[in-house]
């Protein structure tokens, strides 16, 4: 056999990423063997340019069949695997650099590891990595096994149980982002495959968790635990997907509200995993969602700490480092410690200054603590990329803190163009009302952001309307007119005393009220949210973002004060339509009347909320069968920060301006 590296690969319809993915290897490998199982595009042409060889079969639904007629016709000493949406990092290795490092290797190392990074989401912002082997020995013994999510290695391991060694080779996946998965449908192809192999082999323990993890990926998450938890009581650790199947079933229980079951799978398999950050993390993120700051801090040093071994496992990037700075920031915000949150948001940006999750609280805790220079010298001190610049934008906005933006006028130019609306948005909060009005009517046309720009315009007409000088209002009014946006028709009517609200109407003015607050038109913000009946005010206030309840914290006092005053009192708590109101969304309008009434100075009142809310959480607690061993995160908060003597500790009005934010 020839010493060499052969490229191996089945295509059906990649013209849009075959072209990338070849022309990222053909310097290292010496032939291409392509199974084309039926494309109807380009493919074929594109892989001929690279001289590819070309074995045409009909596709039966079986990739490890496929995958093997390319190994049979694979003619050198060493096969590479590539799928077509993949691409090789190693760009600066030469053939022979490559080749003599695989040769050099010992005779008992059969294969190797390859790491396969897998970008995420829209435009690849989070990402997986994951170990698998792509890299081996071309023998005849060496085999694909699996009719889906098929795999080398357990044949490479039959052969010589020491044969495969880690390899800091590393493969970029572009198949898991979100227009890709839309694209080829993906979910359904691979149910569809899973559910007929399961026909000929329904016990078989790899298809078993394929089907859960497609569950998972569909969120749903009942379905993945029927078949997760079973896995869990007979899969051996050392097979190679167990560590995903305790995080999965962990993560599920989460999801489904199960906290304490998905701590105790946690605390079952730790000492196995004690070195999978991912876990570690996960576990922290349990004890946060229980307010016990104090042991999340605990297992986040185990992550960090365990950050070398995350190529072991199926992790999530930045396990062990930039995600556990930022959940680390976030454990000492629910404890109050302002500088140590902002030095652990630091350090995770200084690793990874695209963490938009790690800007976005860093940006709360500055706005909500009234600290600038909390974020100032973090976007100065580097080149940030598009995606953290927008983020200081949205959370700018929402939270009424334009003064961050014109501190950075000069860089957020990019960020302006994706967010045109931005701009006419942070005019108006200034009080350059013609200005903004200006600004805005650029963008009614737009296609896109026509009805979004309409409905800031009706905003922004209230807002003028109640600025306006007597004697000049009707003029204000002609010349000011916009034409009411039909998301906001409903909202106008309540404002005009034309029309009441039904029961379930605060949903529907959710939009129309985030415009008028965006735009600073408070008095009508107000008047529409009195027109809601009974408790919608609340369902609607708790439905904001984190960013948008920051920004309350900027409203007028008289604004603060009526919305206090729509809350009412515990004793008078129950609404219309109580029966359908679930107890956690009636825990959450008491935890938001009583940030309202710490806000406003009213601790008395604030602790009436607090306490009421403790009662209908323990009550929900009882009728699921479960006592409230602890109360969440939020309650616990208001619990403390409304006790005797807690107003004159250190920091106190900050504490209170963070508890509007975590609600």
């Amino acid at each position: 056999m020839k010493e060499g590296i052969s490229l191996c690969m089945i295509v059906k319809d990649e013209s849009s990423f075959l072209d990338r993915c070849l022309g990222s290897v053909s310097e290292i490998i010496d032939e291409i063997i392509i199974v084309d199982t039926g494309s109807a595009d380009d493919s074929v042409a594109i892989a001929q340019r690279y001289d590819a060889t070309i074995v045409k079969t009909e596709w039966n639904g079986d990739f490890s069949q496929a995958r093997n007629l390319s190994l049979a016709a694979a003619s050198f000493s060493w096969i590479l695997v590539l799928d077509a949406d993949e691409m090789w990092m190693h760009t600066s290795w030469t053939k022979s650099k490559l080749l003599e490092w695989l040769e050099a290797g010992s005779e008992e190392v059969w294969g190797y590891w390859v790491k396969v990074t897998s970008l995420l989401g829209i435009s690849g912002e989070e990402r997986v990595t994951d170990e698998v082997c792509r890299l081996f020995r071309n023998d005849y013994r060496i085999t694909f096994r699996g009719r889906i999510h098929e795999e080398v290695a357990s044949s490479i391991l039959a052969l010589l149980p020491q044969g495969l060694r880690h390899s800091d080779i590393e493969v970029v996946h572009y198949g898991y982002l979100d227009e890709v998965i839309a694209a080829k449908r993906k979910d359904v192809r691979n149910m569809r495959l899973i559910r007929l192999a399961l026909q000929q082999t329904p016990d078989q323990k790899e298809l078993l968790y394929a089907l859960a993890a497609e569950w998972f990926q569909q969120a749903k998450y009942d379905e993945a635990l029927r078949l997760l938890l079973p896995l869990l009581a007979q899969l051996d650790p050392t097979c190679g997907y167990h560590s995903d199947v305790v995080l999965k079933t962990a993560y599920a229980w989460r999801e489904l509200g199960q906290i304490e079951l998905a701590l105790s799978v946690v605390e079952t398999w730790v000492t196995v995993y004690d070195d999978f950050p991912d876990l570690l993390e996960l576990a922290a993120v349990l004890e946060l969602d229980q307010g016990r700051a104090d042991r999340a801090l605990k297992w986040l040093k185990q992550a960090k700490t365990a950050v070398s071994t995350a190529r072991r496992y199926t992790s999530v990037s930045g396990a062990g480092s930039y995600r556990s700075l930022t959940l680390e920031g976030m454990a000492h915000e629910q404890a109050g410690l302002w500088a140590e949150a902002e030095a652990a948001y630091t350090a995770a940006l200084d690793i990874q200054p695209g963490n938009v999750a790690a800007w976005q609280r860093m940006l709360l805790l500055g706005a909500a603590t009234g600290r600038p220079q909390a974020i100032a010298g973090v976007a100065e001190g580097g080149s940030l990329p598009l995606a953290a610049w927008q983020a200081l934008v949205s959370v700018a906005l929402a939270a009424h803190r334009t003064e961050w933006l014109l501190r950075h006028a000069g860089v957020l130019g990019p960020a302006y163009r994706a967010k045109p609306l931005a701009a006419g948005l942070a005019l108006a909060q200034i009080g350059e009302d013609a200005a903004a009005s200006k600004a805005l009517r650029l963008w009614t046309a737009h296609v896109q952001h026509g009805p979004e720009a309409a409905l800031a315009l009706w905003a922004l007409g209230h807002k003028q309307r109640e600025c306006s000088v007597p004697g000049r209002a009707a003029a204000t009014r002609t010349r000011q007119r916009v034409a009411v946006p039909e998301v906001a028709r409903a909202a106008e009517a309540l404002l005009q005393g034309e029309g009441a609200a039904a029961c379930g109407a605060a949903s529907s003015m959710a939009l129309p009220a985030q415009a008028l607050a965006a735009v600073g038109a408070w008095p009508a913000w107000l008047r529409l949210l009195q027109a809601l009946p009974p408790g919608g005010a609340l369902a609607l206030l708790a439905a904001l973002p984190p960013a948008a309840r920051c920004g309350l914290l900027r409203a007028p006092a008289c604004a603060r004060a009526g919305l206090l005053a729509l809350c009412g009192t515990p004793s008078g708590a129950q609404q219309p339509c109580a029966d359908e109101v679930p107890a956690p969304v009636l825990a959450a309008h008491a935890l938001l009347a009583g940030t309202l009434a710490l806000l406003a100075g009213r601790q008395s009142l604030a602790r009436d909320w607090a306490d009421y809310a403790a009662r209908i959480t323990a009550r929900h607690a009882a009728a699921q069968g479960r006592p409230a061993k602890t109360p969440p995160p939020g309650l616990q908060t208001l619990l403390r920060l409304t006790s005797s003597g807690a107003d004159h500790a250190r920091a106190y009005q900050q504490q209170c301006n963070m508890l509007l934010v975590y609600l």
